[in-house]
């Protein structure tokens, strides 16, 4: 695993203080829909210039129940690929079949308790794929998207060759239906993204999945945000310790 820092405070790493490093850096709201949403927020906030947002809500485009192992953004924010199937959970029930990929699902058609559509109706699925790639349209340094009933504590984000483990990120001991908004910067630009359940039969939903672009700041502000990673890093240390 690479050594990485985990800001926790979206707001602190979205703004002054982007484009510190030449690796990813996540950010990750605390849990709950207002934490998120405010998130959402200010990653917004943070684009310059145009943005795409898929909200999976366009139902002449999307037909809620459908699998595909691969799904493209209607608004061009990328693809979404189930790069190896779940199985034996419930993506395997109601006429549903792990192996045929993701799904954009709703209320009436989930057989899963815990995920659901931030705005609107619909959301993307992973039905409990153990790995689903994220490749994100070309042009753009940040992403962020919300993700439900991520309580796989094994799992793990891979960005750009840098892993990030669930249990860093969410905690080992998380219940149904919690909610987060995650933010991804890379100064080099967006690669692909993978997100890897540890458990077959376990998944997640995203939503509002968002592509932009942070302008990086000066090198001034880049020295001082350094210094505040320094004092991060001691502080989890130290927390931990």
């Amino acid at each position: 695993m690479n050594k990485v820092t985990i800001i926790i405070a979206t707001g602190l790493l979205f703004g002054a203080c982007s484009g510190v490093s030449a690796v990813p850096i996540l950010s990750v709201s605390p849990q709950g829909g207002t934490a998120a949403g405010q998130a959402e927020s200010d990653f917004l906030a943070t684009l310059s210039g145009g943005y795409l947002t898929e909200t999976f809500d366009d139902n002449t485009f999307y037909n809620p129940g459908d699998q595909s192992v691969s799904i493209n953004s209607q608004v061009g924010v990328g693809s979404f690929t189930s790069a190896s199937p779940g199985s034996g959970g419930l993506c395997d029930s109601g006429g549903y079949d792990c192996t045929q990929g993701l799904a954009v699902l709703d209320a009436g058609t989930t057989p899963f308790s815990g995920r659901y559509s931030v705005s609107g109706d619909n959301w993307l699925d992973s039905m409990d794929a153990r790995e689903m790639s994220i490749s994100p349209a070309a042009g753009y340094n940040a992403m962020g998207l919300y993700m439900t009933d991520p309580n796989d504590s094994g799992g793990r984000f891979s960005i750009g060759g840098v892993d990030f483990n669930f249990s860093d990120i969410f905690g080992t001991a998380l219940g149904n239906g919690r909610i987060f908004y995650i933010s991804i910067f890379d100064t080099a630009g967006l690669g692909s993204v993978s997100i890897f359940s540890n458990s077959p039969n376990d998944g997640y939903g995203l939503d509002n999945v968002t592509v932009g672009t942070v302008a990086v700041p000066e090198p001034g502000t880049l020295a001082l945000f350094g210094l505040g990673l320094v004092g991060l890093i001691l502080a989890r240390m130290r927390k931990k310790s």
